[in-house]
């Protein structure tokens, strides 16, 4: 799939590279279709994994959490993002669970950091999470070309500059909130 996208994926190539038969890919995932649902739930599960557990850790800024979520789009997770949506795959409300579960967990660490009399719209929570995704999986695809940086380290240089800019604008808009 990292080769061709789900267009290209076909069971009898996976079968190989996996080292079984074709009817044991059938007997898994069903088809086709079946093994890309399976893939798309597993890059939804790897991204929920990545920002929980940037979450977990209690930074005192949210530049770990955001340094992690722009890791993991850039580390793949966006084109698998894309190629998830270009599949055609019956989705549903796949994404849904780990968006929320990402929604609350950012919510409540956010109500343990605030004083105890203070309580937020779980919508303006879920705005946060919102940006941020899109920020990342955007900054993932486009980021290195807009940056433009003559060379590799004035790349790294610049998009560190980027995540610490989107962290600080982040911990600004919550720090007013609290």
């Amino acid at each position: 799939m990292a080769a061709a996208g789900p267009a290209g994926l076909r069971l009898q190539e996976v079968a190989k590279a996996a080292g079984v038969s074709h009817p044991t890919i059938l007997h898994h995932f069903g088809s086709r279709e079946g093994l890309i649902q399976a893939l798309n739930l597993k890059t939804i599960d790897h991204l929920k994994t990545v920002l929980l557990d940037g979450m977990r850790a209690g930074p005192s800024t949210s530049k770990d959490p955001i340094a992690s979520a722009f890791a993991a789009y850039r580390d793949g997770l966006a084109q698998r993002m894309i190629w998830l949506m270009q599949s055609n795959a019956p989705m549903g409300a796949v994404g849904l669970p780990a968006f929320d579960e990402l929604v609350e967990a950012l919510h409540a660490m956010r109500l343990r950091m605030t004083e105890l009399n203070q309580d937020f719209d779980i919508a303006d929570t879920r705005a946060i999470v919102h940006l941020t995704t899109i920020a990342a999986f955007g900054d993932a695809i486009l980021g290195k070309r807009l940056r433009r940086a003559p060379d590799e380290n004035e790349e790294v240089a610049r998009r560190d500059w980027f995540e610490d800019w989107f962290g600080n604008v982040l911990n600004t808009y919550m720090t007013r909130k609290a």
